[in-house]
Parts: C-alpha cells; sequence; structure tokens
C-alpha cells in the first residue's frame, strides 16, 4: 500500500521565494543594473563630447576627431580652406546658432574648434565639395553656383554668406 504525501503548509513569503525568478529576489535586478550602467557611460561620453572641445587651445582638433573629418577640420584651418569657405554658404540651419559661412562649422572667429562640422552632414559635404571643385582647377564662381543650384531647396537655412568678387 502506497503511503500518502503529507504537504507541509508554507507561509505566502517561503512560496513566493521558492517560485520566484531571480530578477524578483530581494535587491536591485540585474536589468535596472545594466540600465543604469548604460545610462552612465552615455552621459559620460556625452559630457566629454562637451567638456573636451571646450578645453582646447586654438587650432586644437579633439582626438574623437579622425578619419575623413579630420582631415576637413585640418584643411579648413589653411589659408586656403579658411578663403574659400569663408565664401561658401552653408544650408543646414546654423545660421541661427550665428554661423556667417561653411569655416564656421569647424572654426570659430577667434580659430577655437566648433563641434557643429563634426555632426552635420550637410556641412561636411559642402566643405568637401568645396575642397575637391577646387584641386580640380574649377573657379570659385562656379563651385559657389554649384553648391547654391544643389541646395536651392534649403534656401530659406543658408546664411548670408555674399556672392565672392566678381560673380555674377
Amino acid at each position: 500500500m502506497k503511503k500518502k504525501k503529507v504537504l507541509k503548509k508554507r507561509s505566502f513569503s517561503e512560496s513566493r521565494r521558492s517560485f520566484a525568478s531571480p530578477k524578483i529576489q530581494k535587491g536591485v535586478p540585474k536589468g535596472r543594473i545594466v540600465v543604469l550602467a548604460v545610462i552612465i557611460v552615455f552621459v559620460g561620453v556625452i559630457a566629454y563630447f562637451f567638456i573636451s572641445s571646450e578645453t582646447l587651445k586654438p587650432g586644437e582638433i579633439p582626438s574623437y576627431v579622425t578619419g575623413d573629418m579630420r582631415t576637413m577640420y585640418e584643411w579648413a584651418a589653411t589659408p586656403e580652406g579658411k578663403a574659400l569657405l569663408e565664401q561658401m554658404p552653408c544650408y543646414c540651419g546654423c545660421k541661427y546658432d550665428g554661423h556667417m559661412h561653411t569655416r564656421h562649422c569647424f572654426w570659430r572667429d577667434d580659430g577655437s574648434f566648433d563641434k557643429h562640422g563634426i555632426t552635420c552632414s550637410v556641412c561636411f559635404d559642402i566643405a568637401k565639395k568645396t575642397k575637391q571643385m577646387h584641386e580640380q582647377g574649377i573657379d570659385i564662381c562656379t563651385i559657389r553656383k554649384d553648391v547654391d543650384k544643389f541646395y536651392e531647396p534649403n534656401k530659406h537655412l543658408g546664411t548670408d554668406t555674399p556672392m565672392p568678387a566678381g560673380c555674377a
């Protein structure tokens, strides 16, 4: 004959512990710790991005600017790049940040780094196109007209950059 098992009565807290998943146990769940760690890292990266660009000496480019973007910043700081980009409007809407031309997207008037060029593909594309066309021997008037024509739909966002001297 089989013996009947007698089940021991458990309190509510004992039964809860035995059926609970590891996430519902006492303390902070692992998922929340991971989310908190990700948020802290994200805030740290953002803080580094904003603080590091403000502590640079004039003419310095932060170490996080690499590749083609670094090349563009270096070129924009040369006399040639500076002269050309000061004749090119920007059509991203940065005029609302006080920019007067595309060079301001990369460098401020005091020679300090402006992080706007890193985050804006319009600024980068205008500078890249200007540099490439100039290296092909195309004159500034033709470059300017080509950029203006391409960004015609964004004309209302363009900086008030005067036409280069001698351009009609």
